[in-house]
């Protein structure tokens, strides 16, 4: 599991301007344990903050993943709230050919490169209209101001 989560950590951080994100749910009803072991885990095999390992507690998982009873580790590759892929694996199946398999999916949830283009000139465009309205708010405020020292000035007279 853990060469999976460095794979996959390494695709986020490859990613990112495709906004590809991961998080790594552990199903338990240990939360103390499990939480420990992914400590130590993350900090052994260096996974960054791309790929948060979180805690679940109870083994069944939320309803609505439909996670297979047997399934020791269930990986969902998904985009736009679509499954794209489901891997389910029972203890000891998980190896590297089939790691290099879920990891050969990713390009199926990556948006295409005018998608991402599009994506940075969105945000672009956004990051002026903050500007933009920043700075029409600032000249409201000093509009503002002067209105209330002018009204000061008008009341001491």
């Amino acid at each position: 599991m853990s060469s999976l989560l460095k794979q996959l950590d390494a695709a986020v951080a490859k990613n990112k301007d495709a906004d590809l994100r991961s998080v790594a749910f552990f199903l338990t009803d240990d939360i103390d344990a499990t939480e420990a072991k992914l400590k130590e885990l993350a900090e052994k095999e260096k996974i960054s903050d791309n790929i948060p390992l979180t805690v679940v507690e109870g083994i069944a998982g939320p309803e609505a993943y439909k996670i297979h009873q047997d399934a020791d580790l269930t990986v969902l590759l998904y985009t736009k709230g679509k499954v794209v892929s489901n891997f389910a694996f029972k203890s000891g199946e998980l190896d590297e050919k089939k790691v290099k398999a879920i990891v050969a999916e990713l390009p199926k949830i990556l948006p295409s490169k005018e998608e991402v283009d599009e994506q940075a000139k969105k945000k672009k465009d956004d990051e002026k209209r903050v500007e933009e309205l920043k700075r029409k708010l600032g000249e409201l405020k000093k509009k503002e101001k002067d209105k209330e020292k002018d009204k000061e000035k008008g009341e001491s007279k």
